[in-house]
């Protein structure tokens, strides 16, 4: 009779054990959940959609206008709501339609700036130039200028901006 309690204790200590476990593991779930989060979504967006950055008497023609472009960003858990996205050149076509151009030059990824003198845009690091249309004149850069997506209405000019491969001969978008 001394025998029989002590597998019930056993027992129990084992069933009480068991119980732990289980509470442990749902009470953890959720927080696993939370942290895995990036790992199941897409953690950084914005930038897909058209941004305003001017209006379209501000472009002139044969004049170019560099425009900053900001849109939201989320990353992780983050949320920006004014990030800087980069940077275009807007020109308005004899035509009266308007392009936009990305400032980072195709060959290594350097800042393209406006020209006033010889009416060309250059990229001072490998010198590079290139024409009003973005076709690349001169220097190593192995394309053109980039252009980028542009909506224009009566009121406002948006820019989809996109970053491309640099030292690649065609365009291919980033991300």
């Amino acid at each position: 009779m001394a025998d029989h309690p002590r597998p019930r204790r056993s027992f129990l200590g084992l069933l009480a054990g068991a119980i732990g476990v289980v509470v442990g593991a749902a009470a953890s779930i959720p927080g696993l959940g939370f942290l895995a989060h990036p790992l199941r979504t897409k953690t950084v967006s914005g930038g897909e959609e058209p941004v305003r950055v001017a209006a379209p008497d501000d472009v002139r023609p044969g004049r170019p206008l560099r425009v900053n472009v900001y849109g939201q960003r989320r990353d992780g858990w983050t949320r920006i709501d004014r990030m800087k996205l980069g940077a275009a050149w807007l020109m308005r076509t004899p035509e009266g339609r308007v392009r936009a151009f990305s400032t980072v030059c195709p060959h290594l990824g350097c800042g393209i700036d406006w020209d006033e003198k010889s009416e060309k845009f250059h990229c001072p690091c490998h010198n590079s130039g290139f024409g009003l249309d973005g076709r690349c004149l001169y220097g190593p850069s192995p394309r053109g200028l980039d252009e980028l997506e542009v909506a224009t209405t009566a009121t406002e000019i948006r820019v989809r901006y996109q970053r491309f491969k640099v030292a690649v001969k065609e365009k291919e978008p980033i991300g």
